[in-house]
């Protein structure tokens, strides 16, 4: 009987290797499979697979059409410019505090699809493609900073939408550029939407609503970063409330930059 159960025990000893030398081997080509032959592979705008490896996880066709900035562009908020001015109409009165806004793209057209798909589609996703963008741009323009932050929002705006955008693209960005990331900003206030309101009114709105909470902010050159740029509101608040804590400078990188002077927001929001 014992010699039964030992033959017993052997044997499925036995199996037990092969059904672990079976999964091992499993794993092993699978991953070769899919290193070769990427499933479900998609571009993030028109849902077309990917045929060859992208940087931005888009294809050609969307790639192409994408509304960048170039290389003559406003030096306080990045928005394109179609004459030698150094500033646009918006910025040329700015009471701008922050340094200056970089963005790789015009918030217009397929890149707004891109924002307003991360913002309201819920393709949190898409942030890493969004985040890859602003990394190169940061790079492209020479930008300079020792900790990254974002623009917050209260518990209750971030409970309703379910995430914070801006808060994604920062993640994506700071493990790119090697920057250490800090919650430093919290938003300590409601604040009425902005889609009807002037760029004054914005400001006024905006007023006291972000404090810092980190004091590793201070004398350190700080990277804001957030999906849109429109008036430069937003960025003004969240500088004041890190200029207040000490920090030496701020430098702006969003994922788009509205394209004109905007007195009146549109119905998707802006900043």
């Amino acid at each position: 009987m014992r010699r039964m159960k030992d033959k017993a025990l052997k044997e499925e000893r036995r199996k037990e290797r092969r059904r672990k030398a079976e999964l091992i081997a499993w794993k092993f080509f699978n991953s070769i499979k899919l290193a070769l032959f990427p499933e479900d592979i998609t571009c993030d705008l028109c849902g077309e697979e990917l045929v060859a490896d992208t940087r931005y996880n888009l294809c050609a066709e969307c790639m192409s059409k994408l509304p960048t900035v170039g290389d003559q562009i406003c030096l306080n908020c990045g928005v394109p410019l179609l004459d030698e001015a150094d500033f646009c109409i918006r910025c040329e009165n700015s009471d701008s505090i922050f340094a200056y806004n970089r963005s790789p793209l015009v918030y217009e057209g397929i890149a707004r699809d891109l924002i307003l798909s991360l913002k309201y589609g819920n393709k949190r996703y898409i942030a890493k493609t969004l985040g890859a963008m602003m990394s190169d741009e940061f790079i492209r323009c020479g930008m300079e900073a020792d900790i990254a932050v974002y623009v917050p929002m209260t518990e209750w705006e971030e409970k309703k939408r379910g995430f914070n955008q801006s808060e994604l693209l920062a993640r994506e960005v700071a493990e790119r550029l090697k920057l250490p990331l800090l919650p430093a900003l919290v938003k300590t206030k409601e604040t009425s939407s902005q889609k009807k309101l002037s760029r004054i009114e914005r400001a006024e709105n905006l007023s006291g609503a972000f404090a810092c909470i980190y004091e590793q902010v201070k004398d350190r050159k700080i990277l804001l970063i957030d999906d849109v740029f429109t008036t430069g509101a937003t960025a003004n608040a969240c500088t004041k409330a890190l200029f207040k804590s000490g920090a030496a400078e701020v430098v702006v990188l969003t994922a788009a930059v509205t394209p004109k002077k905007i007195a009146f927001e549109t119905a998707d929001g802006g900043k």
